[in-house]
C-alpha cells in the first residue's frame, strides 16, 4: 500500500510539474538576431538606412523592448531613406508569433544623437525619447517624446537642446525633461525644466546659468546634500579652458543654481567629474588639489590630488576624501589624511611615490613600480599587487593603509 501512495504522488508531482515553473521559464527566448534583421527589413523602404544613436544607453541598429508592459516586444528602428530629408521612425510589434508595423513616425535632423525610453507621461507606458543632430549644427540638437498606447505613436513634444537631463528633479512623482541649451558662440547658457501636465509637457522653470561655457564634460542626477536635496550636478569647462561645478535644484518651485558667480570655490584646474565617491548617495563635487611645494611647477610635473567636497547648503562645501590616480601606471590610492596634513614627492617617471607628511615630513605612505624583470628591487619591500610587467610595491608595513591600492583595470 505504501508503494502505491508513493507512486500515486510521483504522477501527481510529474503532470502538475508546469505549475511550478518560475516565470523565467514560461517566457519566450529572445528570437535570433538574424530573424529580427530580417523583420526589420521587410518593412523598411528599397532604399532605407538603419542608423543607430551615437551616444546614450541604445546604440544597437533596433531596440526590442516591451513599451506597453504586455508581455510582447516592440521593435523601435530608425533609418534614413535617400528621398526624405529627416531621419525616419518604426515601431513593430509582435503578435502570435508574427511582426507587424504599428506605425512610422517622422523623426528630426538628419542623425540619431541618442534615444532614451522613459515614462514621463506617467502613464506606465514607456515614452521614446530621441535626440536627433543636425550635421551644420552638432552642439544644437532636437529632442522629440513620442507617447506609445500600444496602438499608434503620438509626437508629444519637442524642444532644441544641447544636453539633457530625465530625472524626478522637483520630486512631485512624475519624471521631468530638464534641457541645457548652449547658443552657437557659447555665450547664452540657459537651463529649462518641463513637466508632463494635463497632457502636455509644459515649462516648469527657467534659469540663465554662467556664460562663455564651452561645454559640459559630466551630468548626473541625484541626491545633493545631507538635507537630502535632489538636484542636477553640471562640471563645465570655460573658455579659458578651467573647470568648474554648479548644482541645480528647486526652491518651492522655482529652479535654483548653486553656484553662478565669476569666482567659485569649486574651480578646478583641470576636468573632474563630480561622483558619489564615497557612495553615500550624496553626490561629491570633484576638485584637483595642488599639493604643499608644487605651487610654482610647470602644470605637466604635479601630481595632482583628486578631492572631493559635497555641498552643505549655507555652510558651503565640506571636504569629504582624497585620491591620488596615477593613470601612467593604472592604479589609484585612497589618501585617509586630511588635506592639509599630506603632499606627495614623486620621480620624474611617476614610478616612485611618496605620501609625506606636511607637519614632520615624515613618510606616510610610498607607493613603487617595479619592472618584473628588475626583481632584484623587490628586497625589502612589501606587494601590493602584480599587473603585466609590473609588481606594485611599498615600504610601510601597515595593512589598514595597504589596502587603500587599488589598479583601475
Amino acid at each position: 500500500m505504501k508503494k502505491v501512495y508513493i507512486l500515486l504522488f510521483m504522477m501527481f508531482i510529474l503532470s502538475g510539474c508546469i505549475a511550478f515553473e518560475n516565470n523565467e521559464s514560461l517566457m519566450k527566448p529572445p528570437k535570433p538576431v538574424s530573424k529580427i534583421n530580417t523583420v526589420i527589413q521587410s518593412f523598411l523602404p528599397s532604399d532605407a538606412s538603419i542608423i543607430k544613436a551615437t551616444t546614450g544607453n541604445y546604440v544597437n541598429s533596433y531596440s526590442l523592448i516591451d513599451l506597453d508592459e504586455d508581455g510582447l516586444f516592440e521593435l523601435v528602428v530608425f533609418y534614413t531613406v535617400q528621398k526624405e530629408a529627416s531621419v525616419q521612425g518604426m515601431v513593430l510589434k509582435e503578435e502570435d508569433g508574427e511582426w507587424d508595423i504599428v506605425q512610422t513616425f517622422e523623426g528630426d535632423g538628419n542623425a540619431l544623437y541618442e534615444l532614451d525610453f522613459i515614462d514621463v507621461t506617467n502613464d506606465g507606458i514607456l515614452d521614446i525619447i530621441a535626440g536627433f543632430s543636425f550635421s551644420d549644427a552638432y552642439e544644437v540638437r532636437g529632442l522629440v517624446m513620442y507617447q506609445y498606447d500600444g496602438y499608434k505613436i503620438k509626437r508629444n513634444f519637442y524642444t532644441s537642446y544641447t544636453y539633457k537631463v530625465i530625472d524626478d528633479v522637483n520630486e512631485d512623482g512624475v519624471k521631468d525633461i530638464t534641457i541645457i541649451l548652449l547658443d552657437e558662440n557659447h555665450i547664452s547658457n540657459k537651463v529649462t525644466v518641463f513637466n508632463y501636465v494635463n497632457l502636455e509637457m509644459k515649462l516648469v522653470d527657467s534659469l540663465t546659468l554662467k556664460p562663455n561655457m564651452i561645454e559640459y564634460y559630466n551630468i548626473t542626477s541625484g541626491l545633493v546634500s545631507l538635507e537630502q536635496e535632489k538636484g542636477i550636478v553640471l562640471d563645465a569647462v570655460s573658455e579659458t579652458q578651467t573647470a568648474y561645478t554648479n548644482i541645480l535644484l528647486f526652491d518651492g518651485s522655482n529652479l535654483k543654481s548653486v553656484f553662478n558667480g565669476e569666482q567659485e570655490i569649486n574651480d578646478k584646474l583641470y576636468r573632474l567629474n563630480s561622483e558619489d565617491i564615497n557612495h553615500d548617495g550624496i553626490i561629491e563635487i570633484g576638485i584637483p588639489r595642488v599639493p604643499v611645494g608644487y605651487e610654482d611647477t610647470d602644470d605637466r610635473y604635479i601630481p595632482y590630488i583628486d578631492s572631493y567636497y559635497r555641498w552643505d547648503g549655507d555652510k558651503g562645501i565640506q571636504f569629504v576624501s582624497e585620491r591620488y590616480i596615477n593613470y601612467a601606471y593604472d592604479y589609484r590610492y585612497e589618501l585617509p589624511w586630511i588635506p592639509e596634513n599630506v603632499t606627495i614627492e614623486s620621480d620624474l617617471d611617476y614610478k616612485e611615490i611618496q605620501f609625506i607628511s606636511t607637519a614632520d615630513q615624515s613618510l606616510l605612505f610610498d607607493i613603487y613600480v617595479i619592472p618584473i624583470e628588475k626583481g632584484d628591487q623587490l628586497e625589502g619591500k612589501i606587494v601590493l599587487a602584480r599587473k603585466g610587467n609590473y609588481v606594485y610595491c611599498t615600504t610601510v608595513n601597515d595593512k589598514t593603509l595597504q589596502r587603500r591600492f587599488q589598479l583601475l583595470y
